[in-house]
């Protein structure tokens, strides 16, 4: 082993040369730039011979490199101390401490601060000690009268660069761990997501035979087609089909449900007469009224303009919120719905008002989320899913068309839905307000006209247009322009049109193979551009030119 002395006297030599100083300003800047610009590389100096300490510290602090700094501490308690309330870069650790020599004092730096590079500078000269501290984390290990100013600085800025590569490289594993079972946890979720919802459909599909059967009995029983039927006996009929019509409209929700979260709901929206879509719902609607004890007010103002919607989901709203009015009206019951034109646009508003208890403020936020029950009430002991709001309001937007809710605590309630008037501009101009107001929508969107031969005959033309609504997909839109000519208004890039054509080609051949009279006429499909979702004015202008080249049915 070296004397001390003889390592102290070398250090005293090679301080006073200008090699030293040279060696340690370059190292001591190298060192410091791995370090945070934020804040000093601070070195711990764990030595508990002053002469030498002094000699280690001067080299180090003395090179000009204003964003080092050396903390010294002579024995391993102090060391401990110092990582308990400092940040440490790097630690110098001499072994052969008052309170603690060898393995052990390496072992309880290394405990006490995991995370801060340890390099070993000290007077054992033992290679099995060397390399089993290596073995235990030691970024190096070097001799008191071997090392070099330049070695020493050198060492220490490869011992913190060394182990930030290993720490990054550990998180980096344990990132990617992550990921990996982040990824199988997805995949078993989506696996489970698709069960459940493949689960829905099946056994909405197969509650749909029973509950027509159910409902046809019942009819005929009702109606005394087998037999006499006392007016008691008609009574607890009209509660069966009134149950029934319970358990449709909960088939109906939780399939909604599922088409809307796969994206394969579809909306056929076209030219209507909202009398007619009142006229379709009104039966059922009376029937469930009478069962509750319920007076059922309508109120349909004559001349109504024509309306451009999906007519079956138009009727879904009125129906969930016409049952959601008879179920929380008070005592007497009495609900009135209104169809009228829109105060606010050219379109039509449906109004649903019940006498029923009113809702807060802080309730009506929570309304139309999904599985949101606020209540159950004593009119109907048919608990649903808390389903029947949330998708009428997914249907009327899918509509272009918005809900609302107007209520006060002890003043009854008034749901309302609009519907867009069937005007191509009016409707364009709602479909590009919904996809600003959505992040779901892609950033462009992509115009493409569809025509078929003017000679065509009536009835292929409108298979054509059948056609098209179904080719289409739930966020996409479909405009009549022209007797013969449609407008298809795609929220996608200029890249995905030709997709689209082929999927178009495609669904033609199936089509064809699957009718059983003429085949559909020939579609011409003719791109006619892609612009951002927000340019609305050229969407607009193009339309205004898809129009103009036609006789628009929405004269």
């Amino acid at each position: 082993m070296v004397p001390i002395e003889r390592v102290t006297a070398a250090y005293s030599g090679l301080v006073k040369s200008d090699k030293f100083q040279t060696q340690f300003q370059m190292g001591a800047e190298t060192m410091t730039n791995a370090a945070s610009a934020d804040r000093p590389c601070t070195v711990l100096l764990v030595e508990d011979n002053m002469s030498y300490a002094k000699l280690i510290k001067h080299g180090l602090t003395s090179t000009g490199a204003g964003n080092l700094g050396v903390q010294h501490a002579k024995r391993l308690s102090a060391a401990l101390e110092c990582l308990a309330c400092m940040e440490i870069d790097v630690a110098v650790v001499d072994l052969s401490l008052p309170d603690s020599s060898g393995s052990d004092t390496f072992a309880a730096i290394h405990s006490a601060a995991p995370e801060v590079p340890i390099v070993v500078l000290t007077g054992l000269d033992d290679a099995h000690l060397a390399l089993e501290l290596l073995k235990q984390g030691a970024q190096d290990y070097l001799l008191k009268h071997e090392v070099e100013p330049k070695l020493l600085v050198r060492s220490l800025r490869y011992a913190i660069e060394r182990h930030r590569a290993t720490v990054l490289q550990s998180q980096n594993e344990q990132l990617e761990q992550a990921r990996l079972q982040l990824e199988s946890k997805n995949q078993r979720l989506a696996k489970l997501y698709r069960t459940a919802h493949q689960f829905v459909d099946n056994v909405s599909h197969e509650f749909r035979t029973p509950l027509t059967v159910i409902k046809e009995y019942v009819s005929l029983i009702r109606d005394g087609i087998v037999g006499h039927v006392s007016g008691e006996q008609s009574k607890m009929l009209h509660v069966v089909e009134d149950r029934a019509d319970d358990l449709n409209t909960m088939v109906d929700d939780m399939l909604d449900v599922s088409k809307l979260e796969s994206g394969l709901l579809g909306v056929y929206r076209q030219e209507c007469d909202i009398a007619q879509i009142v006229r379709h719902a009104q039966p059922a609607l009376e029937r469930k009224a009478v069962v509750k004890g319920v007076g059922l007010e309508w109120n349909i103002e004559p001349s109504l303009p024509a309306i451009y919607c999906d007519p079956e989901k138009a009727g879904r709203v009125l129906i969930n919120l016409s049952i959601n009015a008879i179920k929380f009206c008070g005592e007497p019951g009495h609900v009135r719905i209104y169809c009228g034109r829109d105060p606010d646009s050219a379109g039509v508003v449906v109004r649903v008002t019940d006498n029923g208890p009113g809702i807060s403020v802080e309730n009506q936020r929570a309304l139309f989320r999904r599985f949101k029950q606020l209540g159950e009430s004593v009119r109907s002991s048919t608990k649903g899913f808390g389903l029947g709001l949330s998708i009428a309001k997914e249907l009327a937007e899918a509509n272009l068309g918005e809900i609302r809710v107007q209520s006060e605590l002890g003043r009854g309630s008034t749901f309302s839905f609009t519907l867009p008037p069937a005007d191509p501009l009016d409707v364009m101009r709602r479909y590009l307000r919904r996809i600003m107001h959505s992040s779901h929508f892609a950033r462009h969107i992509s115009l493409v006209e569809a025509d078929v031969a003017e000679s065509t005959g009536a009835a292929l033309i409108d298979d054509a247009g059948e056609f098209l609504s179904c080719l289409l997909r739930y966020n996409d839109l479909l405009l009549k322009t022209g007797p013969t000519r449609w407008l298809i208004v795609l929220p996608i890039a200029q890249g995905l049109v030709n997709s689209f054509l082929q999927r178009a080609d495609k669904a033609i051949g199936e089509s064809n193979r699957n009718r059983l009279g003429d085949p559909l006429p020939v579609i011409g499909f003719h791109p006619l551009g892609t612009w951002p979702r927000s340019d609305h004015h050229e969407l607009i202008a193009a339309l205004h030119l898809a129009l103009h080249h036609g006789e628009t049915v929405y004269a």
